[in-house]
């Protein structure tokens, strides 16, 4: 992926690794505060699953270049490297264009089940990444 420049290579440094697992770590956190908003919590998980999936990138030397589409790169690359189904790929892919029509359109009410459901994948991704990277942990 790097020949079409939408992943650049970088040099690893461990203060790096460990915002992004922190990152993800409070986003997790702080979505299950019981006076979040189903939106916030919504988009806090997604967050969260998101620096996870960067993260996976970054411990194999690499991040998006930031290009048009770059978010959907790098969950897509991070959920196969920490062992996600195609469809939990894709539930997180599908809450990244809901989130940015909420943004662009009219926001509207998010039902709790899907709250509930993205949740949980946030609690899956992350005993995922522990599994998968367990010294990131340590």
């Amino acid at each position: 992926m790097c020949w079409s420049r939408q992943l650049k290579p970088v040099r690893f440094n461990e203060y790096a690794a460990l915002r992004f697992l922190s990152n993800a770590l409070r986003a997790m956190h702080n979505a299950q505060a019981p006076d979040c908003r189903p939106i916030d919590q919504l988009h806090t998980t997604y967050d969260g699953i998101y620096s996870l999936c960067l993260g996976s990138l970054y411990l194999h030397g690499l991040l998006p270049s930031g290009k048009e589409g770059y978010r959907a790169l790098a969950i897509q690359l991070g959920s196969e490297q920490l062992r996600l189904t195609p469809l939990q790929r894709d539930k997180i892919l599908n809450t990244n264009r809901y989130l940015q029509l909420m943004v662009s359109d009219c926001p509207e009410q998010v039902e709790d089940l899907v709250c509930q459901d993205m949740l949980g994948l946030g609690q899956h991704t992350l005993r995922q990444a522990r599994r998968v990277y367990p010294d990131w942990f340590d």
